[in-house]
């Protein structure tokens, strides 16, 4: 690493390399870097709290990954069965008719109908509005959700595609939420509703308690029959925003569990930690130097309806320089060991049939990156040591999330080898709480950071270039050749008919460099060997969490 580790004042907090008491029977401790946004999946903006709904709130389908193939499968969830008509433009689902909201009303069709509606309407602003996409329009264009999600009895319901795709499951199978509980409620006020701090779900937990930044604890929902009530008492996720004190509390047995292990954290854990054990993941996450490449101040005074270039990041060929001016194999074998992957673009090697191998990474090339700023105007006129262009200093803000020691590093790298080309970047950490609200809502010039890609090959929630329907395009991107090859991509019946689509889709991000691509990340769980029944995934951290059981570990 490019840093040593120094225990200092952290060793006081969690006592480097002592052994604690561990976690009493039956309750497992998950770490975690922030609180969760929101307790309704309507509205979960990071991966921890997708994660928590998940086990809160029933799905029509569950998935598994196939990683042979790199494709999805998919298992019965709320959905015991399903059939499809129309040749393949409709989908039935037969639901449970025992299965009912951990406040004993029974889920009905009704259920599933109402939650789309919410993903479709604006004012909810929901994060799943792309799962409406697909479903079949009315004859002036426009969506009728209620005749597109049929109810065809209480435990029976329809969904009308335009026509067969290959995601179809995929975008039905998100968290239903209860009728019963939100249809009340004005749609612009469901996001800050109290309720959502209380919820109401049918799935193997419940909330039992929340403290804000300090932990969430789920407990058995002993009326769920999906697919049971957890077999765990207790499943705390506590909240640790540094990095090293949540590497020293699983150490030390205070928790059981965490992700986001990096090589060093491996050798640690090793030497000291006999009782933990290191799970490796595919390369699901990749980690970047995000570019807005549309304006950020003439965005917001217009409320999203004015797209202009960025004033720096607006430009192809001043994008492409910045990522040479970086040396990303150097941060890949620093940050990623032997084991890590230089990115060229937003889909994983894990998905083998789509993913484009003939890309090749831009050079580290210092030299090429200042003659390309230099044939786009940006000159140092002043003598300063900094690029300027008709008054405008090259000269912005680098958001980094705290609590994370790796983006830390890399940015301060970033910084000094986009100084030696004498562009300037100013490091601001932010609170995580913070930083993923204000990064959807584009207000960044610049920022270091990592994503997790859904394991469905669906780019267009990141890479389309409707800004308004797609709040995940945080580097708000446009391009209407990739907007093309989307729109094909949705005609087709099969995802590995569309793999050729997505390699070109790769191309034609690698020319625009809408961000500079750093590295994918072959993951790693740290788990005690306390916790049985945990299963390697490239799903959630808690994937079949209520399976989990403990026993005693030795040395504890």
């Amino acid at each position: 690493m490019l840093t040593a580790f120094v225990c200092g004042a952290v060793l006081a907090l969690s006592g480097c390399g002592q052994k604690t008491a561990a976690p009493p029977a039956g309750t497992v401790v998950i770490g975690i870097p922030t609180d969760v946004n929101a307790f309704n999946p309507l509205f979960a903006t990071d991966v921890m709290a997708e994660e928590i709904n998940e086990l809160i709130f029933p799905m029509l389908v569950n998935s598994e990954f196939d990683t042979t193939t790199g494709t999805l499968t998919y298992t019965p969830g709320l959905a015991r069965s399903w059939e499809w008509r129309s040749n393949g433009a409709d989908l039935v689902f037969h639901l449970h008719r025992n299965a009912c909201w951990s406040d004993s009303v029974r889920i009905s069709a009704r259920d599933v109908q109402f939650t789309f509606e919410l993903c479709a309407d604006p004012d909810v602003e929901s994060v799943w509005q792309n799962a409406v996409e697909g479903l079949r329009r009315t004859a002036d264009g426009m969506l009728d959700v209620r005749s597109a999600v049929q109810i065809l009895d209480d435990s029976t319901v329809v969904f009308h595609f335009s026509k067969a795709y290959p995601g179809q499951l995929f975008d039905v199978g998100i968290p239903v939420i209860p009728e019963h509980i939100f249809a009340a409620m004005p749609r612009s006020e469901l996001r800050s509703h109290p309720v959502n701090q209380a919820p109401i779900g049918a799935g193997p937990f419940r909330l039992i308690r929340h403290t804000t930044m300090q932990e969430i604890v789920l407990g058995p929902n002993p009326l769920s029959v999906l697919p049971f009530p957890s077999h765990l008492q207790r499943l705390v996720f506590r909240v640790v925003p540094d990095h090293r004190s949540r590497i020293l509390q699983l150490i030390s047995g205070e928790i059981d569990m965490m992700s986001g292990i990096e090589p060093d954290d491996a050798t640690q854990i090793s030497r000291e930690a006999p009782d933990v054990q290191l799970i490796p993941t595919a390369p699901r996450r990749y980690h970047f130097i995000g570019w807005n490449n549309i304006d950020p101040a003439a965005w917001a005074e217009s409320h999203g309806t004015v797209v202009r270039p960025h004033p720096l990041f607006g430009s192809v060929r001043v994008r492409q320089a910045l990522t040479m001016a970086v040396n990303r194999a150097d941060l890949t074998r620093a940050f990623a060991g032997r084991d890590g992957i230089e990115a060229v673009g937003p889909v994983s090697p894990m998905f083998r049939a789509a993913y484009n191998d003939s890309l090749r990474p831009l050079p580290y090339d210092p030299a090429r990156a200042a003659a390309l700023l230099t044939e786009e105007g940006w000159t140092d006129s002043d003598g300063d040591g900094i690029l300027d262009r008709r008054g405008v200093r090259f000269s912005f803000i680098l958001k980094v999330p705290s609590g994370n020691g790796m983006w830390s590093e890399i940015a301060t790298v970033v910084q000094k080898q986009l100084r030696d080309i004498h562009v300037d970047a100013r490091i601001e950490f932010v609170e995580r709480s913070v930083f993923w609200p204000d990064l959807l809502a584009k207000k960044y010039d610049a920022w270091i950071a990592g994503f997790e890609v859904p394991l469905e090959m669906r780019l267009d929630d990141m890479w389309g270039s409707d800004l308004q329907k797609n709040p995940f395009n945080v580097l708000s991107y446009r391009q209407p050749a990739v907007d093309r090859l989307l729109k094909h991509l949705r005609t087709l019946r099969t995802s590995i008919g569309g793999a050729a689509d997505i390699r070109a889709i790769q191309t034609l991000i690698a020319e625009d460099q809408p961000c500079t691509f750093l590295f994918w990340e072959r993951g790693m769980i740290g788990l005690s060997r306390r916790v049985r029944g945990v299963h390697s995934t490239v799903l959630a951290m808690t994937h079949d969490a209520w399976n989990w059981e403990t026993a005693p570990a030795s040395g504890r």
